[in-house]
């Protein structure tokens, strides 16, 4: 099966140690075709969700991963939305002890700002987050702010700017101009160029998972899977 998965790895080295964690990077064809929501939005509300869960690796020992609760308004509708609609969306935060070597890719809201968002949903009735989420959750929630895109790397000597990196870099730079705004031009060559994968569904049972739990071998090698008691609407509707 051919895979359009990008795996970055990410290292970081200790006095006693290596650790490298793989980081889930889809390219935009396959966004476009796996998420059930896409859209262009901008953040309204911002609220701790009181939902935690429990992620594991060497280097994430006393975090509380907490997910937050976000309230985005669609301003382009690219998949399975109306313009003006306001999507829930679940983002990973963390709380805890200093910085974290190898974290998650996480998002850090501010209200006001624009986003490309592509969801699946969670098993909250009507309640979505990325769908690299939970560990990866900014490869497929992207900020669109061209100031903050100063990745560059060079190639037989010259540098290659973000725009030029990847399909994906350029189509996010074209989604916004130099002063913020959201640019018409750059939405309509998104919903042009990747027209056939915006129109395939979602896979039905594609879903987020929320809460996580450890597995551990008898070798002690550590990993997560979901949490057999996942967060659920039920649930959601017994807190209200």
């Amino acid at each position: 099966m051919k895979s359009y998965l990008t795996a970055t790895i990410l290292i970081v080295f200790t006095s006693t140690i290596c650790l490298a964690r793989a980081v889930r990077s889809p390219d935009m064809k396959t966004l476009m075709k796996r998420s059930e929501i896409i859209f262009v939005g901008k953040i309204k509300t911002i609220k701790p969700s009181g939902i935690t869960t429990k992620l594991t690796y060497p280097t994430w020992k006393g975090v509380i991963f907490e997910w937050l609760k976000v309230e985005v308004e669609v301003i382009e509708p690219i998949k399975g939305t109306e313009k003006k609609q306001i999507v829930k969306v679940l983002m990973l935060s963390t709380r805890g002890p200093g910085p974290m070597a190898m974290a998650p890719g996480m998002v850090d809201p501010k209200v006001d700002q624009h986003y490309l968002l592509c969801l699946l949903p969670t098993k909250i009735k009507e309640v979505y987050a990325s769908i690299t989420a939970p560990f990866d959750d900014n490869q497929a929630i992207f900020l669109l702010d061209r100031k903050s895109w100063n990745s560059t790397y060079y190639k037989d000597g010259k540098k290659v700017e973000f725009r030029e990196q990847s399909d994906k870099n350029s189509a996010l730079w074209n989604l916004i101009d130099d002063k913020g705004k959201i640019t018409l031009n750059g939405v309509k060559k998104l919903r042009k160029k990747y027209n056939i994968e915006i129109a395939t569904p979602a896979s039905k049972d594609a879903i987020i998972h929320i809460r996580w739990k450890k597995k551990e071998s008898e070798g002690s090698w550590q990993w997560n899977v979901p949490d057999d008691e996942d967060y659920n609407d039920d649930q959601a509707k017994d807190e209200n």
